[in-house]
């Protein structure tokens, strides 16, 4: 009788989880809801400020991120709806459960560069292109103002950033600024915390990710305060790896995929990072190819 009938929850198996999530998850359950559902992936903000991505392959890895194989039921997941989350699986409304069991545990943890690295000048050429920010087609919208200030705020860091002055107020002036997820000034700060990273300048790091965390959306925050632990997505750790190895056709072609991220997140995140990386040890006694 259909008065005794039982919902069945379907299951999926997650392919893999961020270690510092699922490391999260282990130490303290998660309550929280879905705050945002997009074509490849939902966002979930936790009732403490943690937030996980449910994300379809071949969407790439992130620090707090699950990946899944595509379901139907996928779709059933609703905006507000209830998560519970543990080390064992999540839990979202009445929707789906996802099985965290036989997970690949992802590092999200980037290999810094070693200190007798030099930039070639074939790969320093294909990173300046990226360095003029915000880029032109910003520059004929209504919003000069925004434009003005991530130019602005973008000159100041890198100038705090080379003589040792104090970034607080640049990083403020950029957190926040933009529209969509993840806005343009968050984007350009997290390549240059990657840039910090790689090339050993850490002391920054930990106040980049903290002022600018509390200024912008919980999901360009979550990244903000994982890239203050060295922690990033897969396409940074392509591109990192595509410099290290020097080859300009692989970094030609990892620069081309890293900047259809988003809208325009990728081309912000790149102007940061070659920004800062083009200043750094690393690139001052550029070798000539």
């Amino acid at each position: 009788m259909l008065g005794n009938s039982v919902n069945v929850i379907p299951i999926l198996k997650a392919r893999y989880i961020g270690r510092p999530l699922l490391q999260s998850l282990t130490k303290n359950s998660f309550i929280g809801s879905v705050v945002g559902i997009y074509q490849d992936f939902c966002n979930i903000l936790g009732n403490d400020g943690r937030m996980i991505t449910l994300a379809i392959s071949p969407i790439g890895k992130s620090p707090f991120s699950v990946l899944i194989e595509w379901q139907d039921s996928f779709t059933s997941i609703l905006a507000k709806m209830n998560v519970r989350a543990d080390q064992f699986g999540i839990k979202v409304g009445d929707a789906i459960f996802i099985s965290l069991d036989s997970a690949n545990t992802w590092e999200p943890k980037m290999h810094q560069f070693p200190p007798t690295f030099r930039l070639k000048a074939s790969s320093a050429e294909l990173l300046i292109n990226y360095t003029q920010w915000p880029r032109k087609l910003f520059k004929n919208s209504s919003n000069n103002y925004a434009r003005d200030k991530l130019i602005c705020g973008a000159r100041n860091l890198q100038h705090a950033l080379v003589n040792g002055y104090s970034i607080k107020k640049a990083v403020k002036s950029l957190a926040g600024l933009g529209p969509g997820l993840t806005p343009a000034g968050d984007d350009y700060l997290l390549g240059i915390m990657a840039s910090l990273w790689l090339t050993k300048n850490t002391n920054f790091l930990e106040e980049i990710g903290w002022i600018s965390s509390q200024k912008t959306t919980s999901l360009s925050a979550a990244y903000l305060m994982a890239g203050a632990k060295g922690e990033f997505a897969e396409y940074w750790h392509h591109l990192a790896k595509a410099i290290l190895c020097q080859d300009p056709k692989i970094l030609r072609k990892n620069i081309s995929n890293f900047i259809q991220i988003g809208a325009s997140s990728g081309r912000d995140a790149l102007a940061g990072f070659s920004a800062h990386i083009l200043k750094s040890k690393f690139s001052l006694n550029t070798v000539q190819n």
